[in-house]
C-alpha cells in the first residue's frame, strides 16, 4: 500500500480537498502525506509548525498529570471566521494529523463537524488496507522479486 496514494485517492474520490483553503494529512514529525496546497515550501512549513505546535501542546497537557489519549483531543486556533484546525488521526496505529487552515468562513462550526466527519471517514477507510508486504507488493513494478534476490543484485563489493 502507498499511503500518499490512498490518501490522495480518498480525497479526489469524495471531493474532500474543496472542504478547506488549505488541507493537510501529516505524520506526527510533521512530513506531508497529502496536502491541497501547491506550494511546497508552505506545505513544509505548515507540516513543521504543526508538528512542533502539537508536541508542544501534549507537553503542556501533560503537567495536568493524567495519562490521556491523545487521539480524543482536537486543537483549535481561531476567530469567528479564520483559524486553524487540527485532529489526530490514527493511521496503521501511529499519530498523524488532519490539518486545515482557512479563511473568510461563513460557519466554521460546521467546517469542523466536516472535518471530523472526514476524520472519521478516512479512519475507517484505512482501516480496510493490509498492512502484509507481500500483499502490498502488488503494487510495484517487478512484483516477483524477494528481498534475497534484491540482497544479490546489489551484494557485488568488486572494484
Amino acid at each position: 500500500m502507498n499511503l500518499n496514494k490512498v490518501i490522495k485517492q480518498f480525497f479526489d474520490e469524495n471531493e474532500f480537498d474543496k472542504i478547506a483553503d488549505r488541507m493537510l494529512v501529516l505524520r506526527s514529525d510533521g512530513i506531508s502525506i497529502y496536502s491541497n496546497c501547491e506550494d511546497k515550501f508552505e506545505v513544509s512549513t505548515i507540516g513543521a509548525l504543526t508538528s512542533g505546535l502539537w508536541q508542544a501542546a501534549e507537553s503542556l497537557s501533560a503537567i495536568v498529570g493524567k495519562n490521556n489519549d491523545f487521539f480524543e483531543f482536537r486543537l483549535g486556533f481561531d476567530t469567528s471566521s479564520d483559524g486553524l484546525y487540527i485532529l489526530p488521526v490514527k493511521i496503521i496505529n501511529e499519530m498523524y494529523f488532519v490539518c486545515i487552515i482557512y479563511g473568510k468562513s461563513e460557519n466554521p462550526g460546521k467546517l469542523k463537524r466536516n472535518i471530523r466527519q472526514l476524520k472519521d471517514s478516512l479512519e475507517v477507510f484505512l482501516s480496510k488496507f493490509s498492512l502484509d508486504v507481500e500483499k502490498n507488493r502488488e503494487e510495484y513494478l517487478f512484483q516477483n522479486i524477494s528481498d534475497v534476490e534484491m540482497d544479490k543484485l546489489f551484494a557485488y563489493g568488486g572494484i
